[in-house]
Parts: C-alpha cells; sequence; structure tokens
C-alpha cells in the first residue's frame, strides 16, 4: 500500500492484486447492410403533441431514429383545430416528409392517424458500399399521456398552449420487397 497525503487526509492506494477486465478489440458492430435486412427499425424518442385551439393548430411532432443508419429524423405532423380544440379537415392518409440530422441517403414519410394516433413510418436508404436500395415499413400506436400534471399549459398571444408528451417507443420495421 502506498499513502498519498493531500492536507489532513491521507489516501491509499492498493497496487497489489488488482485485476482489469476488458472487452475483446476485435469485436465489430453490424453494419448498415446487416441491420438493413435483420433490424430496420426505427426508434421514437422525445415526442409530444401541441394544440392552439385559439391558433386554430396543432402539431405531432417527433424524433425518430433509424437504426440500420443510425440517422435521426425529425417528422411534424400539423392539422387544424377549431375554437373547441377539435381536429377539422384532418387527411390520416396524408403523407408527411421527415428531416434528416446531417447528410444521408435517408428519406423518411409518415402518416398519422389523429384518431387513435397510429403511426405510419416508410424509410428509404441506402448503405455505403451497398448497391441495393432498401425500403422498409412499420406501424405504431402512439401512447399520449394526458394524466393530471403530465401536460404543459403555456399562454400564448391566442390563447393557451397544451403540450403532452408521447411516450418514446421502437417501431418494428418490416422489408418491401
Amino acid at each position: 500500500m502506498r499513502g498519498l497525503r493531500a492536507g489532513r487526509v491521507m489516501v491509499c492506494l492498493s497496487l497489489m492484486g488488482q485485476a482489469a477486465l476488458a472487452a475483446p478489440t476485435n469485436v465489430q458492430a453490424a453494419s448498415c447492410s446487416e441491420l438493413s435486412t435483420s433490424t430496420p427499425n426505427w426508434n421514437i424518442s422525445n415526442a409530444a403533441s401541441s394544440d392552439w385551439p385559439g391558433g386554430a393548430s396543432g402539431r405531432v411532432e417527433l424524433f425518430a431514429r433509424h437504426i440500420p443508419t443510425n440517422v435521426l429524423v425529425n417528422c411534424d405532423v400539423e392539422y387544424r383545430l377549431d375554437q373547441t380544440g377539435e381536429i377539422i379537415n384532418y387527411d390520416p392518409t396524408a403523407v408527411h416528409e421527415c428531416m434528416n440530422f446531417g447528410s444521408s441517403s435517408l428519406n423518411t414519410t409518415v402518416t398519422l392517424d389523429m384518431t387513435n394516433l397510429l403511426l405510419n413510418l416508410k424509410s428509404t436508404w441506402t448503405c455505403e458500399g451497398d448497391e441495393n436500395t432498401y425500403t422498409a415499413t412499420g406501424s405504431v400506436a402512439l401512447q399520449r399521456n394526458t394524466s393530471p400534471g403530465a401536460c404543459l399549459v403555456e399562454p400564448s398571444q391566442v390563447g393557451d398552449s397544451t403540450t403532452c408528451p408521447i411516450a418514446d417507443v421502437l417501431v418494428e420495421g418490416k422489408l418491401v420487397e
């Protein structure tokens, strides 16, 4: 044992009998091509719905990390509200394009049925060094938390806005042949 004295505190370090554990250095993560055929999924995170009845609008915003490419996309689905906060003139089959963070061949679109929050995703992508173009689809019912205290209500110039969180979820994708 060696002791170091720092002010009035003595720190002792044992130099004997120490074992170090290390992971093998030759372990490699699965490639984009491997993940494209085995796990063409998305991780949905930081999703929320925001309504501005006085402003006659609302939106669902979510972030989706595409597992094969590891690219994060932002998807916004906007809708109109009447003065009572009811959704009006909404087409659940309308396709909304998502925006990539960073450069990538990934192209992701979503549709969202606002009556049951059924989210449908579709992505098309290529992997570096692979001539194949992959397309996958997946769907999940989003879970919005509207329990007491979960939603944030903020005043705005057109009335209160209400933002409610949506639970993070894994969306299992299926390759389109």
